[in-house]
């Protein structure tokens, strides 16, 4: 039988995991101490917050949208989360980040199901409501955790280590595993896809549309929720400024590891390899002293380059795709009838 294999899908399944590979082999010629135990934990606790929204946006790029306020959503998460850790301690700290993070989730897919409002515009339009509402919690100063608090099990989630792996990093592991079981396993990853892939197809088999919509935008808002208690516990402050521009990380995080922007295609190994691929070279540009503003244009190309290769997956996706770029684009021609 002859292959029929697609570029699109090879790069699908090894593109952004041998791109990281080769990124590690040069990262210690470029940064001496890349590997030092101290660097490789911050590393890897560092990409947990990013990589536990791209868990959850990848859901929502797969269905055919995209959730653009998950910045403006970790920020009023964090400030709302620090306000509960005052008034209650660690319970109602984590209690208040996810219900904070499921309720911005459900205010996004009421505005885009009931008021009919484009997911692009609704999560621009909150993208600025939650920042704003940060500012007004925060108008006396930022919120920040006491410093006398640093043993206690809140803080605990952002700094303590398990075996030597960061537990921020462990959460985000487990996250990913529930997101592939849910999205490979269960008729609700199977219809996100088929939404994302036809959703005149997917009405007609009786997928309803809102309920959807409903379901991946509460999800993107809990994996906010949850990125929060790794974000806050690291960083201990919050206002409206805690991570301006996140929600471009988070999009070229999903769609440099393999989801379409057109929808109906997921990868969440490849989200997981893209996510430790940016934060190895966040670390990488931080460490050789990069100013921020040169920090943004390498983020800028970064998301062009996971547009670009969109673009080409798409193109390249027909099956035998490989086998006619290996034969200089020459389509095999039969052989003799016997």
């Amino acid at each position: 039988m002859k292959s029929s294999t697609s570029l699109g899908s090879l790069w699908d399944t090894w593109g952004i995991t041998a791109i990281l590979v080769l990124l590690l082999a040069v990262a210690p010629v470029l940064t001496p101490d890349f590997f030092s135990l101290d660097n490789a934990q911050s590393v890897l606790r560092e990409s947990a917050y990013l990589g536990i929204v791209a868990a959850g946006m990848t859901f929502a790029v797969a269905s055919g949208a995209f959730d653009l306020s998950v910045g403006g959503q970790l920020a009023l998460c964090s400030v709302v989360s620090l306000i509960g850790f005052a008034a209650g301690g660690t319970v109602l700290a984590i209690v208040a980040a996810l219900a904070t993070g499921l309720a911005c989730g459900l205010l996004n897919a009421s505005l885009i199901t009931r008021l009919s409002v484009p997911p692009f515009v609704a999560t621009l339009g909150t993208l600025f409501v939650f920042r704003g509402l940060s500012y007004i919690l925060t108008q006396d100063g930022p919120k920040t955790l006491p410093y006398d608090q640093i043993g206690s099990p809140f803080v605990k989630i952002g700094g303590l280590n398990v075996a030597g792996v960061p537990v921020p990093f462990v959460i985000m592991v487990g996250v990913f595993a529930a997101a592939w079981l849910l999205l490979r396993r269960t008729a609700t990853g199977r219809r996100v896809l088929a939404y994302g892939s036809s959703p005149e197809a997917a009405r007609f088999c009786g997928i309803s549309a809102n309920r959807l919509r409903l379901f991946v935008f509460a999800l993107v808002g809990v994996s906010v929720g949850i990125a929060t208690l790794t974000y806050i516990t690291r960083v201990w402050t919050a206002d409206g400024s805690a991570q301006d521009g996140f929600e471009l990380k988070v999009i070229a995080a999903v769609v440099l590891g393999g989801t379409s922007l057109k929808g109906g295609k997921a990868t969440l190994i490849g989200t997981f390899s893209a996510v430790l691929l940016i934060s190895v070279l966040n670390d990488m540009l931080v460490s050789e002293g990069v100013p921020s503003a040169y920090q943004r244009i390498v983020l800028g190309g970064v998301l062009i380059v996971a547009l670009t290769i969109d673009g080409l997956r798409t193109r390249f996706a027909a099956p035998g795709s490989l086998r006619r770029a290996l034969s200089g684009g020459r389509t095999p021609q039969p052989g003799p009838a016997r």
